[in-house]
């Protein structure tokens, strides 16, 4: 296995290779690779009558990641998936103007992650709006294309670690196999970014479920790739695809979405489904990582998810969040309690916000994080511990959990216990604090938007959608309710939070509290 260190300075092609692509100015693609996510043509439909504001976009420097995910081209199967020659034009209309604007080869645009999926998406793309253009725009685009694929060749280590480093090395595969190269160095640095970011059993180390399904995606990508071009996928890449489908459907609630934790969103349900079904559609969930550190408690209706691990590591915790023991729960298809998840974008100022435990539904000492974040960047977990045990007894499961990150600033232990009963529709509950006396604690459970909230009778009356209701009790604090967002379905909704609050006496702190479904028992 090929070092860092020794693949900086190697070349991923040789030297001089695809000087032009298709016309009169060099030799065609050797393959086209095909795109293997579908377009939406509502989307597309969206682009074509935006009054000129992805065009606007595409020719300005990017002033945030949003403007900057434009760059990649993604949208290009929005405009295929019209039909037609309206959606070619403008496809092709939009190439010219980004070659005019950004064709030289500087700006953030041509990060390495943000130019090998710009071509990916323009080789995946390319019969449909290059393939009966002239000869003078084919020498255009393969041109830049030739540009793109240099600058991968020395620069795919400069991408951010990560999903980003997994776009660069798609690109890269993809240049070698559309211009007939060999895309053995490639391969090497894919398998070293296989054991970089996988853990063994398969979960993506970013503890992000929405980046998981990226990671996932480019690896069937760059499988596609190899099979287009007749190379067989290597055994280490065909095991981390198949190992990382469980995972995926670790983090799925009853509405075929995933869970938001670590700057995840939902993500498109329809996504979701064609990853799994390259994979495994049939593919069980474990019950937990210990590598990654979540826990999953099902049973009847009643999902629970729980972040009981250790912060995200360095190098993958890019925006990471601060939610140690943080829960999701729903219910079927409907989620009751959510963390405030965050802009599928990753637009400021809420996904600032967004990163701090008190968006997240868990307990928060004097509206200090638990484990400290760094503005734009990652958390400072220093030596935070956390534990998670997880039993099962006649009448349910258990899961007692742990940790110590408001231990040097407040000399408190948060503990949280959980259980749930084997039919589910009761899931109860037990936070405790220990140590110090006098401290203000919020214990919060964010509900998500569809849900409707009624405070009466010293409980939380739940209406969800059908007209179901789940009941909320808790003894140990004061009961109230407070407004809060939700970011998770990729738009700001304004939605309330479950609150207990209290202050620590002499023996700490202990709430108490229940979930039950009523009216049924499962």
């Amino acid at each position: 296995m090929i070092g860092l260190r020794g693949l900086a300075g190697r070349r991923l092609f040789p030297a001089g290779f695809s000087r032009g692509v298709g016309g009169g100015s060099g030799r065609s693609l050797a393959t086209v690779p095909r795109d293997l996510w579908p377009g939406a043509s509502d989307r597309g439909e969206t682009l074509l009558n935006d009054g000129g504001r992805l065009a606007a976009a595409l020719k300005a420097r990017p002033k945030d990641f949003a403007a900057l995910l434009m760059h990649r081209f993604d949208w290009l199967r929005d405009l295929r998936a019209i039909g037609g020659d309206q959606g070619r034009r403008e496809a092709r209309r939009l190439v010219l103007l980004w070659l005019d604007a950004h064709g030289g080869g500087r700006g953030e645009m041509w990060r390495a992650d943000i130019a090998g999926a710009r071509l990916h998406s323009w080789l995946c793309s390319f019969e449909f709006f290059a393939g009966s253009a002239g000869d003078l725009f084919r020498a255009r685009i393969g041109e830049s294309m030739a540009m793109h694929a240099r600058l991968l060749a020395r620069g795919v280590e400069a991408a951010p670690e990560g999903v980003p480093r997994l776009a660069a090395l798609t690109g890269a595969l993809a240049a070698a196999t559309a211009f007939g190269q060999p895309p053995g160095v490639v391969l090497r640095r894919i398998e070293r970014a296989l054991e970089e970011q996988f853990f063994a059993d398969g979960f993506h180390r970013s503890r992000n479920p929405a980046a998981h399904l990226s990671a996932l995606r480019r690896l069937i990508e760059i499988q596609g790739l190899l099979r287009a071009a007749g190379i067989e996928t290597p055994e280490r890449l065909a095991e981390t695809i198949r190992d990382a489908g469980p995972p995926l459907t670790f983090f799925r609630h009853g509405d075929k979405r995933l869970a938001c934790f670590h700057g995840g969103h939902e993500s498109e349900g329809v996504l979701v489904d064609l990853a799994l079904a390259r994979v495994d559609r049939h593919a069980r969930p474990p019950t937990r990582s210990i590598e990654a550190g979540f826990d999953r408690l099902h049973a009847g209706r009643t999902l629970v998810l729980v972040d009981s691990g250790l912060p995200t590591a360095k190098g993958f915790d890019r925006g990471g969040h601060s939610s140690p023991l943080a829960m999701e729960f729903s219910d079927g298809p409907q989620r009751i309690v959510v963390n405030c998840g965050a802009p599928a974008d990753a637009s400021a100022p809420w996904n600032e916000l967004a990163r701090a435990t008190a968006a997240h539904s868990t307990l928060t000492v004097n509206d200090v994080h638990a484990v400290e974040i760094d503005e734009g960047g990652g958390v400072r977990a220093g030596g935070l511990n956390v534990e998670a045990r997880r039993s099962e007894a006649e009448g349910g499961f258990w899961l007692d959990l742990s940790h110590d990150g408001y231990s040097a600033p407040f000399g408190l232990i948060h503990r949280r216990r959980l259980y749930l009963t084997r039919r589910g529709g009761d899931l109860r509950g037990e936070d405790l604090l220990e140590g110090n006396a006098g401290w203000p604690f919020s214990l919060r459970f964010h509900l998500h938007p569809d849900v409707e909230p009624k405070l009466e009778a010293g409980a939380v009356q739940l209406t969800l959608p059908g007209r179901q209701q789940w009941r909320f009790s808790a003894a140990g604090g004061k009961l109230a309710l407070g407004p809060s967002i939700y970011l998770g379905d990729g738009q700001r909704r304004d939605t309330q939070a479950i609150l207990v609050e209290g202050r620590t006496g002499a023996e700490g702190a202990a709430v108490k509290w229940a979930f039950r479904a009523e009216g049924r028992g499962g």
